[in-house]
């Protein structure tokens, strides 16, 4: 029972606020038809229509209390506003009587309508009562409204006055109350806020709606390498770095527009040059109104994810032990070359390389001393091609370099013997030196005439060749020669 009676809930502080107001103005609504309707009607018998007023009121209190129930408060105190105007304006005039009408009344609904609802809705009820003054005025001047019939200047009317001025003493004392209230309560959410826009981990701009910094928390100005002074009025957008994947200016407009974004990725430059990942959260925040007031802007940097990011991209790519592409690089390597071979003239050769009887090596030094050896031979065969080109470990002792950008055979033909060359130096592996060669298969394209695909398979079929006259050479793929059944090799398989 308590709860249903209790003040209704919001979430937005100044409808809470006014419904307080509004709360309070009904129960004393309530007091005064409970002490004036029997007073007036034991008083004055003769008028028992001062029981019908009173139940439409008592009506009129609880329809306004069940739709502020229902959060109507709007409505709600719109109904209050317009029965106390009624009473207090028209009906106090004659109880009272007062020529004309009550001004006490008058002012005490303005500041109702006021404190309930909201300034245009005190605004309304001011223009409504000039209108009546007006229309009471012009009554009185053309003999219409001769005497307002008040009550005998006796002990009866001196009770009613006295009732209804102690009652609008309680309702502006229970509405300073509640705005008293409302304020401390205020002030404690902008000291949680206050300590909440100081003490987090992210940076905290606010901005205005031209972009330029009203206010900043200390970790921003850190972020930024600013002092917290030195943010004050510069433009947030000079900040921006380079984006090639989002319109930022496209992105900016939408926010002043209201549009609810997803959170934005991009660079911002620091006072002193440097650049830095950051994530950004930006809002628009409206005043009571609902008109736009500023934004709010949160930056995090995100520095060591990107790092994280770049990290995991890498081991993707690259093979854990050599650390040289991969596979899944080479495949991308070649969408890339295929997607501008149609209009790239220039030659590309494939060396498909294999490690001569690498399993003995295993065997007989064990899998430490083999991987040890790879490692060296990575390296050895990065150091003999430019760095431009790519040296891949398909896996086991399998090795793929690309050469782009050539000129003629005989260039191939030099890259090759320097390989060669350069395996021949023995390992020296721990204390041991071992002796490793390499066989080498190569084709190579000519003005766009033959595909990625073709190169790797083409160049398979020519280490194959290599391994049956001998090993430990290279040779060029020969169209003419009879290819022998391979097992496919194929880079996308």
């Amino acid at each position: 029972m308590i709860k249903l009676f209790a003040v209704p809930r919001f979430s937005d502080p100044e409808k809470q606020r006014r419904s307080s107001i509004l709360f309070a103005t009904l129960i004393a609504a309530v007091v005064m038809i409970v002490l004036i309707v029997p007073t007036s009607y034991i008083l004055d018998p003769d008028h028992p229509e001062v029981l019908l007023e009173g139940a439409v009121g008592a009506a009129a209190v609880f329809f306004s209390f069940y739709l502020l129930k229902k959060g109507k408060l709007e409505v709600a105190g719109w109904i209050i506003v317009i029965l106390g105007w009624l009473i207090l304006t028209l009906d106090l005039a004659f109880i009272s009587g007062i020529r004309g009408v009550n001004i006490l009344g008058q002012v005490l609904i303005v500041m109702l309508a006021g404190l309930t609802i909201g300034g245009r809705s005190a605004l309304i009820i001011t223009g409504v009562n000039l209108v009546a003054n007006l229309i009471v005025l012009y009554l009185e001047q053309y003999g219409i409204l001769v005497d307002p019939n008040p009550l005998p200047a006796d002990f009866s009317r001196y009770s009613i006055q006295t009732i209804y001025t102690a009652l609008a003493a309680i309702y502006i004392w229970r509405a300073d109350v509640v705005i008293k209230k409302a304020f401390l309560e205020s002030e404690a959410t902008a000291d949680r806020y206050r300590a909440l826009f100081d003490r987090t981990n992210d940076g905290v701009l606010i901005l205005d709606l031209n972009w330029r910094v009203l206010n900043s928390n200390p970790q921003a100005a850190k972020l930024l390498g600013f002092q917290p002074q030195e943010l004050m009025g510069q433009e947030f957008t000079n900040w921006f770095g380079s984006n090639d994947h989002v319109d930022v200016t496209g992105y900016l407009n939408d926010i002043l527009a209201g549009s609810d974004l997803p959170i934005l990725e991009n660079v911002l430059r620091k006072k002193n040059g440097p650049e830095i990942p950051v994530e950004i959260s930006l809002a628009l925040v409206p005043d009571s109104i609902g008109d736009p007031h500023h934004i709010q802007c949160i930056m995090r940097d995100i520095t060591e994810r990107k790092e994280y990011e770049r990290h995991l991209i890498f081991e993707a790519m690259h093979d854990p032990l050599t650390k040289l592409p991969n596979r899944k690089y080479l495949e991308k390597q070649f969408l890339k070359i295929k997607s501008r071979r149609s209009d790239d003239q220039r030659m590309m050769a494939v060396f498909f390389i294999d490690i001569d009887d690498f399993k003995s090596v295993n065997d007989q030094f064990g899998h430490e001393v083999g991987d040890l050896a790879l490692i060296e031979l990575a390296s050895r065969l990065q150091r003999t091609v430019r760095e431009n080109d790519i040296v891949a470990r398909l896996g086991g002792d399998e090795f793929i370099i690309l050469l782009e950008n050539i000129h003629t055979k005989e260039n191939v033909i030099k890259v090759a013997e320097k390989i060669i060359h350069s395996i021949s130096d023995p390992f020296q592996v721990k204390d041991l030196s071992i002796i490793i060669t390499v066989s080498i298969g190569i084709n190579f394209s000519e003005k766009n005439q033959i595909d990625v695909e073709e190169l790797i398979k083409t160049s398979d079929s020519a280490l194959y060749n290599v391994k049956e006259d001998g090993k430990n050479d290279f040779q060029f793929y020969d169209p003419a020669q009879i290819e022998k059944d391979l097992p496919s090799t194929n880079i996308e398989n």
